[in-house]
């Protein structure tokens, strides 16, 4: 029986290249705001560090945006019919079926990998968070590149960082609910281990 990727090797590698810079970025973000509390990296350090890094993230989400189109993953964040009855249903799941040990209600494929929760949380990470996390980080690298009567009906950049710390706490717990559900409600070709090995699935059983 032949059996089909769930995870292809450039998505497992952009997804793990990019949790890794995010979680640099967060010790480095860290060490910027609370440099005089004890943080293990420089001041100094952290902003070389934390703007190269912000420059790598941007690179591999423009990698990523490449390549959805390209290989048409791009429908995996559309939803389907019926949206708001799966949410609901899935919603159920998460809240009570996940501790009665019921089964999932949506079967990931590599057709269709993402249940529709997952589909609006990825969905709004691609098209909202990052690049708003990318556009704050470049307007407060250059800030010039803001028209100066703009800065001024600001008061200031002040704005633009704090929109970028909300956005960083905001991409921290989509990060920490999206390991909770991979270790502990993930099927075997959908967990962690999927996700490093690409992992394979049957196909299915052709209809008479």
């Amino acid at each position: 029986m032949s059996r089909r990727l769930m995870f292809p090797r450039w998505l497992r590698a952009w997804h793990w290249i990019n949790a890794a810079v995010f979680l640099e970025l967060v010790v480095t973000g860290f060490s910027l705001h609370f440099a005089d509390a004890g943080a293990s990296v420089s001041f100094r350090k952290s902003v070389i560090m934390h703007n190269a890094l912000g420059v790598a993230l941007i690179d591999a989400y423009l990698y990523y945006l490449v390549r959805i189109v390209v290989t048409g993953h791009w429908r995996q964040l559309m939803p389907c019919r019926g949206l708001l009855a799966d949410i609901a249903k899935q919603t159920r799941f998460y809240l009570l079926g996940i501790f009665r040990g019921d089964h999932h209600p949506f079967v990931a494929t590599p057709e269709r990998r993402f249940n529709p929760i997952q589909q609006l949380a990825y969905a709004a990470l691609v098209v909202l968070l990052l690049p708003g996390q990318a556009l704050t980080g470049v307007l407060l690298l250059y800030p010039s590149l803001l028209p100066q009567a703009v800065v001024e009906t600001m008061g200031g950049i002040r704005p633009i960082a704090e929109a970028h710390s909300v956005i960083a706490y905001a991409s921290t717990a989509f990060l920490l609910v999206h390991l909770y559900l991979a270790l502990t409600v993930g099927e075997p070709h959908t967990g962690v281990g999927a996700m490093l090995l690409g992992d394979r699935m049957p196909a299915p059983e052709p209809q008479d």
